[in-house]
């Protein structure tokens, strides 16, 4: 599994399972680009999956994004952008693993296969646009598999000689960045292989911690005001106030009151507000204000959960299974599904059901 990607932002000695889904091209010439984590000097495009179906449902709580006006403007369909991005992807796979082996292992017509996981709630034709785009990236033939149940062979397998038996349904929560997917299953057998049967239908929706960072940059926008909002949104103050957010505010955050950060726009020169505990260009983000840019997302959350496990239960009763209607556990896999304060919220709305976060949980899906 590759861990290192091209990284102009401080990362670059870090081991990361995943790279953030951002494309950024030269208006002058499309077929130039930075990706992922490079430095990026136009306009960017994120979440790039889900431009690939763009009919899904945005929940109520999600800033409204001019990512169709942006593609309008840069002339290239979403098939071709994701195309670019994975393309990206795989070249840069390819070239760590030609610096690890003899050089024409590579050359000599090694068999490759390829698996693309895509969220449990696309739709037919986001799945036919997800494998057009694979194909002009190079990535054919290729499988695809739901992302909720990558991470679920991925995580009993782990943990199939640690408690779980024959006969225990389980709920796996995967939360991701764009979407977050469930799906539940019942143990068939654990030996010599694991089997699953699919208890209902897996479901999803688009509360994906993607969305937290855009809750975050609007309410920097509220913090400092339209006008210097519209001034600072294009300096690199404002890039290193989201990325803080998004690599140290979202992971450590667990809705203790007593928490708070102090958000750095270095070089802003914004004016003082004392009584939104801004100083010198340094805002101090409480715990307080964090909560409020989640807890919309953890309640969607809590309620697909809820939904999923209400459904497994009725499922059971109707079948006379010999276990009722108990669930054994909630898995909550994915970056979004290591959030403690996700944990936190599921454990107090099922305290009858064990809430599990795998090891490594952030990159289930792709081991």
């Amino acid at each position: 599994m590759c861990k290192t990607y091209p990284d102009t932002l401080g990362l670059e000695s870090e081991k990361q399972p995943k790279v953030p889904t951002i494309i950024s091209y030269d208006p002058k010439n499309k077929g130039s680009f930075t990706w992922g984590g490079q430095k990026h000097k136009h306009t960017t495009l994120e979440g790039i999956k889900l431009l690939l179906d763009p009919d899904q449902i945005r929940p109520i709580y999600v800033p409204a994004t001019n990512t169709k006006a942006e593609l309008k403007k840069l002339g290239k369909p979403p098939i071709e952008v994701a195309a670019d991005y994975i393309r990206s992807i795989y070249n840069h796979a390819l070239e760590r693993i030609a610096a690890k082996v003899p050089e024409n292992y590579l050359e000599n017509d090694v068999q490759k296969k390829f698996v693309i996981t895509v969220p449990a709630v696309w739709s037919d034709k986001a799945k036919d646009a997800t494998l057009k785009a694979a194909k002009l990236a190079g990535i054919f033939p290729a499988t695809l598999i739901k992302e909720p149940e990558a991470a679920a062979m991925y995580t009993l397998h782990v943990l199939q000689d640690r408690g779980l038996d024959v006969g225990d349904a389980l709920v796996i929560c995967d939360a991701g960045g764009g979407t977050v997917d469930l799906i539940s299953y019942e143990i068939q057998q654990t030996k010599p292989r694991l089997q699953l049967k699919e208890l209902v239908p897996s479901k999803g929706g688009m509360a994906g911690s993607l969305q937290l960072n855009k809750r975050f940059e609007e309410q920097i926008k509220m913090l400092v005001g339209e006008d210097q909002y519209y001034h600072l949104r294009k300096t690199p103050a404002y890039d290193h106030a989201v990325k803080f957010f998004d690599r140290t505010v979202k992971p450590a955050f667990r809705g203790d009151s007593d928490d708070s950060w102090l958000v750095n726009f270095p070089m802003a020169d914004l004016q003082d507000d004392p009584s939104a505990n801004l100083k010198r260009s340094t805002w101090e983000l409480k715990s307080d204000v964090v909560g409020r840019i989640f807890d919309p997302l953890i309640e969607d959350i809590g309620r697909m959960v809820d939904e999923q496990v209400n459904l497994v239960q009725k499922k059971r009763l109707s079948e006379g299974h010999i276990k009722g209607e108990e669930v054994k556990a909630i898995f909550l896999v994915g970056g979004f599904g290591s959030s403690e304060y996700l944990k936190r919220s599921i454990e107090r709305r099922n305290p009858d059901i064990q809430v599990i976060q795998p090891h490594d949980a952030w990159s289930a899906i792709v081991k």
